[in-house]
């Protein structure tokens, strides 16, 4: 698209928004949405705007239907959580004579986890675990209003601002979380037999019985510190059943190392088989985490490289869907 017709497309997609929003520019586009680089003009902010897109589903199917339910839970679930680690929604609502849903959120600067561990490879203990412990207890904040994420993995924590005095951590897409009842204690269950996320992160609870608490999340984040810490996923098969067989089986390739270290009892309990025995919620994974030594947890990492070449194993999940 040329730059005179970029800026007349923006122009119409203006026109469906609030007076107060403009569009600079698109940032990226997802499965089922498109990002835009945009401002508040009333208060001079910069923002992003996600608007879904449905032209690439039949009016009245079941696949639209699950996208809208998606894109309206991750703009309740966010907005429902405040904390400086979790994504800030600002607006919700439908373009101007369309059912076109959008949601108004905070404008990141930076990238994932997963294009960090992927550029850098093993990220340095004295770096990598302060920062791990703002993010469980972000983690922490979602669990206290009864939302668990259910697809916490390195490509949804968001590096915002890095190497900068200003770099935060950000949980990002709640489009699949799963809100319960107070004192539901994770006894509602999904659909029998229907799995969301990505295979190489569910817990063996989830993979059998469908069942959802935040010890789901606690074992997704103890997995994705592994991740980072090595270098590697934990779990690398690319065939869903296979790598759901792994979790089941309790065949995680973790290196001893760590196992052996102070590190090594705080990654048990949050990787336990059965969720009873790992920490409730990220809360208590967090004030787990703090107490240990960053000095005393094995370090794997090396100096950068010019271009980082793939290992073997991240071959094997093309990209932070997995």
């Amino acid at each position: 698209m040329s730059q005179k017709n970029k800026k007349a497309f923006y122009a119409a997609l203006e026109a469906k928004l609030p007076d107060r929003y403009t569009i600079e520019g698109e940032i990226g586009r997802g499965g089922f949405a498109i990002v835009y680089n945009a401002r508040d003009q009333i208060i001079d902010r910069q923002i992003a705007i996600k608007i879904l897109e449905l032209d690439q589903y039949e009016e009245g199917s079941e696949e639209l239907e699950r996208a809208l339910k998606r894109f309206l839970r991750e703009a309740r679930v966010a907005a429902k959580v405040s904390h400086p680690s979790v994504i800030d929604i600002y607006d919700f609502g439908l373009l101007d004579g369309e059912d076109v849903p959008y949601i108004v959120m905070e404008f990141l600067e930076g990238h994932n986890l997963y294009k960090q561990i992927m550029q850098d490879g093993p990220l340095p203990p004295t770096w990598l675990l302060p920062n791990y412990c703002d993010i469980l207890d972000a983690l922490g904040e979602v669990h206290v209003h009864n939302i668990v994420h259910k697809d916490l993995k390195p490509g949804n924590i968001f590096l915002n601002k890095p190497e900068t005095r200003r770099e935060v951590w950000k949980i990002v897409d709640f489009g699949i979380a799963h809100v319960d009842a107070p004192g539901g204690g994770g006894k509602r269950l999904t659909k029998t037999g229907f799995l969301s996320g990505t295979p190489q992160y569910l817990p063996p609870e989830y993979i059998q019985e469908q069942r959802v608490s935040p010890q789901m999340d606690v074992y997704q984040m103890a997995l994705t510190l592994v991740e980072a810490l090595c270098g590697e996923p934990v779990v690398a098969e690319r065939k869903p059943f296979k790598a759901a067989m792994m979790h089941v089986e309790g065949n995680l390739d973790i290196d001893e190392s760590l196992w052996n270290s102070p590190l090594g009892p705080v990654l048990q309990k949050a990787l336990a088989t059965d969720p009873a025995e790992r920490f409730p919620t990220g809360l208590e994974f967090a004030d787990a985490l703090a107490g240990v030594d960053v000095h005393s947890v094995p370090s794997f990492a090396r100096e950068k490289e010019p271009s980082r070449q793939r290992t073997a194993k991240w071959a094997a999940i093309e990209g932070p869907g997995g």
